[in-house]
């Protein structure tokens, strides 16, 4: 698959809330349909009292699905999601000083997918109240993601630099108004994971 066909994928789950809610989605159906198959077949074996959690867990599974499972799984911790972001943060810049154009594209579009996560999953996050999280990103980092993706597109080095630049300042601005002013993002100085080839293959 090539960059612009990779873009493709990339722009839909920018709309539509990314490949990681619906893998989430479908733990949600597997871990669900294990609930239901485990209580008939444990019924005669295992005669303990469930707890009310798992009682209530059962039931909402039995009754109104996997959606009533997700109401009760916590969101993931904040943190740990911007950590997933400044990991595609770091790669998207290697892999462009690199020239490896495939390799950008899909990491700017990684970087996309966990960003609507986070507005699916912590939406409401008490960081930036009264302001709603789940608007304030997209505002601020949709434009900038678009730019580098351009940038991309062109297979443009120069203008790939000033894109992510402005990606990096627009990570910074959202720290800021959650007031985290010492959140303040840059030009990676050496890569965070090397076990990644950068360097594009010959013909690719």
């Amino acid at each position: 698959m090539n960059y612009k066909a990779a873009g493709g994928i990339a722009l839909r789950h920018h709309e539509d809330g990314g490949a990681g809610i619906l893998t989430r989605r479908v733990a949600l159906l597997v871990i669900a349909l294990c609930v239901v198959a485990w209580a008939p077949a444990n019924a005669d074996t295992d005669r303990a009292e469930p707890s009310s959690a798992d009682h209530a867990m059962k039931m909402a599974v039995q009754t109104t699905g996997p959606a009533a499972l997700e109401q009760h799984m916590p969101a993931p911790e904040l943190g740990q999601q911007m950590l997933e972001l400044q990991i595609r943060h770091n790669r998207l810049w290697w892999a462009g000083q690199a020239g490896n154009w495939n390799l950008a594209y899909y990491m700017v579009s990684e970087l996309g997918e966990a960003l609507r996560g986070i507005e699916a999953t912590n939406g409401d996050a008490p960081e930036l109240q009264p302001q709603k999280l789940s608007e304030r990103m997209p505002a601020i980092m949709n434009p900038a993601i678009r730019t580098v993706q351009q940038a991309l597109e062109q297979h443009d080095k120069i203008a790939f630099g000033r894109a992510f630049d402005k990606l990096s300042a627009a990570c910074t601005t959202c720290h800021t108004e959650a007031g985290f002013v010492f959140l303040h993002l840059q030009r990676p100085k050496t890569p965070l994971l090397d076990n990644l080839r950068y360097a594009p293959l010959k013909g690719k």
